[in-house]
């Protein structure tokens, strides 16, 4: 487990040279930051995405009372926690009901 760490540390500081001398801007240099960013992230340095759950169950409830079925008029379902869909209870179509914003 450590030695794995260990590995990932030099791995990691091997590409931050490469990046000090300018290699990921070499046209064959495109995986350079990729896989910085990667082995950043399995360290644990790169904190992970966090997810609104909460803010979008909040939403589907007010868009599922606004919407109904296109298709039967029945009521809709979120399909999961955290999740922009909904389901139709009667006929089970499936829609979107809103999209993600990436700040």
């Amino acid at each position: 487990m450590d030695s794995n760490k260990d590995f990932l540390h030099r791995q990691l500081i091997r590409l931050g040279d490469m990046m000090g001398d300018g290699l990921h801007h070499e046209p064959d240099g495109k995986w350079i930051p990729r896989e910085y960013k990667k082995i950043a992230r399995a360290l644990g340095l790169i904190p992970k995405h966090k997810k609104n759950t909460k803010g979008i169950n909040e939403f589907m409830k007010k868009a599922i009372q606004k919407h109904r079925c296109q298709k039967c008029d029945e009521t809709l379902k979120q399909t999961r926690s955290g999740s922009l869909r909904a389901t139709c209870t009667g006929c089970g179509a499936k829609y979107q009901l809103g999209k993600r914003v990436r700040k």
